[in-house]
């Protein structure tokens, strides 16, 4: 028997030292038993750059080691056998689709992400027992809501204070894929 391929999840934003680093280290955390490839990109060439200080400080907090991370740029196509591309941004997701080339219905908001699976998938559908499947439920009810969706915003250039805030919202966030989209148990921190 053939083993299944994995299955791949990027996450994508600005500059790839902060943000995305971080929530592909714990969703990667969370399903590290399981055949999926956690990556993560920005938009902005940054020449290998290593996360920001305040994103290293931010994510010891969560049991996460990002001082030998380094930025990789999303190029275009890169993102053609990801089942799943997530931003913190809508020029985050825009990018995953018009650079990374993955289809629109399969491109989120982190948050947006979150709240449809928290709230507007319940229960899963008869026959929604694969990734694909369980992304194109979340795509068919991202609207459902009325709720518009909202950005983690960037915070490069801020307080210490306001990685951990930040890092608090994307570790909840990701809790809720993992366990919904995967699922496993957790919050994303240790």
């Amino acid at each position: 028997m053939l083993a299944s391929p994995a299955a791949r999840v990027s996450f994508i934003c600005t500059a790839n030292r902060a943000r995305s680093p971080f929530a592909a280290a714990l969703l990667g955390r969370l399903v590290s038993s399981q055949p999926i490839v956690v990556d993560s990109f920005g938009l902005l060439e940054q020449a290998e750059a290593p996360a920001l200080p305040g994103a290293v400080r931010a994510a010891a907090g969560f049991g996460i080691e990002l001082s030998q991370h380094r930025a990789r740029t999303l190029h275009a196509g890169e993102l053609a056998g990801s089942e799943l591309a997530i931003g913190f941004e809508p020029a985050h997701v825009l990018g995953a689709v018009q650079t990374g080339g993955i289809p629109a219905e399969r491109a989120f908001l982190l948050v947006e992400l979150a709240d449809v699976l928290e709230v507007d998938v319940l229960p899963w559908p008869a026959g929604a027992n694969t990734l694909p499947k369980k992304i194109a439920h979340a795509n068919a009810r991202r609207f459902a809501s009325g709720r518009l969706p909202r950005p983690v915003p960037d915070p490069v250039g801020k307080s210490d204070r306001e990685f951990e805030r930040t890092y608090d919202e994307i570790a909840r966030c990701v809790g809720l894929i993992g366990m919904r989209l995967f699922s496993v148990a957790g919050d994303g921190a240790d």
